[in-house]
């Protein structure tokens, strides 16, 4: 099995006649780009010969006796966002934090870092993180050919990620291109472009906690005719409830405020049975840019009970993201999936 298959459309074309100015790209102020992030784009890499990757991955970090709880925000020309948390339980004894970022070469030292303060119900003092770059891929469909998109973690200090409550996440000076809030498919974007940041607490508990994360983030896709990739769990569930969170780099439901079916009806399914998507009980896609309604989106953190995939006993989670057949598609790249096994 393989987590990209070939595609259907050809090898995208660049027009020569296309010029980009410093880190930014050749279009009139104001000028609506409906095709950005998508394979539309006329610069979009040609996804249908994707190196391939490894099938099966396993967990970077494992937690025995625990839970855990995720949050995100969408950073697209922004310098700060929110995250907020519910659901931990206990004490967090880890936490860490996640964000993407595309760039043109090398990503500069000012995108691998970032700040986090809680700001209730207790605050906190700032930190400022040096995140370690744990996946690296072509640019899911925007910037200049050949630009990048780099996932980094980090770990945050245990006196700021104190448990459920509201995080402010601030970029360092000069991360990013845009820090005016302006609607990613309008007017001009300037690299560097953030994606979006996620936080993942560990908390006290009864489950074994995976994440899967290095080797795994920073794989742009397609999902056409399917993307297919199997989790190895540490241990067998042992037939109580499992949980799954996806977090992920620029799911869009359309482009701009115009939602478009093709490019957020993507399926999730898990050992065949649906967990997000169309014919699921969730109804929506986790590819669909939820962790910055109404915009920015481009960012995705999303959780389900995926018990009725994993019966006593499953060893491997299955799953396959796949959308319908049309002339284009979302581009994504996959950050981090958490599993907590009870």
């Amino acid at each position: 099995m393989q987590i990209f298959k070939k595609l259907s459309f050809g090898t995208v074309a660049v027009a020569a006649s296309l010029t980009f100015g410093h880190n930014c790209f050749a279009q009139e102020a104001e000028q609506y780009h409906g095709e950005y992030g998508t394979t539309a784009y006329a610069l979009a890499p040609d996804l249908s010969v994707h190196p391939e990757a490894t099938t099966t991955f396993k967990p970077s970090l494992v937690f025995s006796k625990a839970s855990y709880a995720t949050g995100g925000t969408s950073l697209r020309n922004r310098d700060a966002g929110s995250i907020n948390i519910s659901g931990l339980v206990g004490a967090t004894s880890h936490a860490y934090i996640y964000w993407g970022v595309i760039t043109d070469g090398k990503p500069p030292s000012a995108v691998e870092g970032i700040k986090v303060q809680r700001l209730f119900p207790t605050e906190s003092t700032e930190v400022s993180l040096t995140g370690v770059a744990i996946g690296s891929g072509v640019a899911p469909c925007w910037g200049p050919s050949g630009s990048s998109i780099t996932i980094f973690r980090a770990e945050v200090p245990l006196s700021v990620a104190k448990g459920n409550g509201s995080y402010e996440i601030s970029l360092k000076p000069g991360a990013s291109g845009l820090t005016n809030g302006a609607d990613p498919w309008v007017g001009t974007s300037v690299l560097p472009m953030w994606e979006g940041a996620s936080m993942v607490l560990i908390g006290a508990g009864s489950g074994t906690v995976s994440i899967f994360d290095s080797g795994f983030a920073g794989i742009t896709f397609v999902p056409y005719p399917s993307a297919d990739y199997d989790l190895a769990l540490p241990v067998k569930t042992p037939g109580g409830t499992t949980l799954f969170d996806n977090i992920g780099a620029d799911g869009q439901h359309g482009d701009s405020d115009l939602a478009e079916g093709v490019y957020g009806d993507e399926t999730t399914s898990i050992n065949g049975v649906a967990v997000a998507g169309t014919g699921s009980a969730y109804h929506d896609g986790d590819w669909n840019g939820s962790s910055g309604y109404p915009l920015p989106q481009l960012w995705d953190d999303t959780g389900h009970n995926i018990s009725a995939a994993v019966p006593k006993d499953t060893a491997t989670l299955k799953v396959v993201i796949k959308v319908a057949e049309s002339s284009s598609y979302d581009c994504l790249t996959t950050v981090a999936n958490v599993v907590n096994e009870e």
